[in-house]
């Protein structure tokens, strides 16, 4: 069986800026769908093995999940992951399903993505009648956070040299960032507002 313990950080991606509200958010950030799967497919497979007991029935089970993805649709994230399960000499393929957690966190400027619940049904059949035996989640295998960095800028003042050995500082603050989920990526936007004061706190 193979865990992950890592976090796994990206300093940044997709970082737009823009020069004009009129157009837009001044910074966007784009995850695409395709950047996260290809971190679950460098995971790989991952298989585990339980025993039973049920209804006198004694013995072990193994299972084997692969293929795991992210699905994103606007407003909406999900886990999914084929699953195949061996009870003794009876086996069968399922999908394990889960839900995803994505967040903007302003204090750290950081967009997590993460997988809360990922489960499938572990059963067999006696006389063609289907025994439940449990189900399981594999959700803590792929439980370490994605993180990127989000739309803030890296400084929060830039020092300006002026003519006659004179200088400014220009504050530089986020405001109105959202985040929203659309169909195969995650948009994180934010403005910026330029100030040659401090921003009040």
């Amino acid at each position: 069986m193979r865990t992950l313990t890592a976090s796994f950080f990206v300093a940044s991606f997709f970082l737009l800026v823009q020069t004009s509200l009129a157009q837009g958010p001044d910074a966007v950030v784009i995850v695409r769908g395709t950047t996260l799967n290809g971190f679950l497919t460098a995971v790989g497979p991952v298989s585990g093995k339980a025993p039973y007991n049920v209804l006198g029935m004694k013995g072990e089970y193994t299972w084997t999940v692969q293929n795991a993805r992210i699905a994103l649709a606007p407003n909406q994230a999900h886990f999914i992951a084929d699953a195949s399960v061996k009870v003794g000499p009876f086996s069968y393929g399922s999908v394990a399903n889960g839900d995803v957690e994505i967040q903007y966190h302003q204090p750290t400027n950081r967009i997590s993505v993460k997988v809360l619940t990922a489960t499938f049904e572990v059963y067999t059949k006696i006389f063609g009648k289907k025994i439940h035996l449990g189900d399981v989640d594999v959700s803590k295998f792929y439980r370490p956070e994605f993180e990127f960095a989000g739309p803030q800028p890296v400084q929060p003042n830039v020092l300006v040299t002026l003519p006659g050995d004179q200088s400014k500082t220009v504050y530089i603050t986020p405001v109105g960032q959202n985040l929203k989920i659309e169909q195969d990526q995650i948009v994180v936007t934010s403005n910026l507002v330029f100030s040659d004061r401090p921003p009040s706190k």
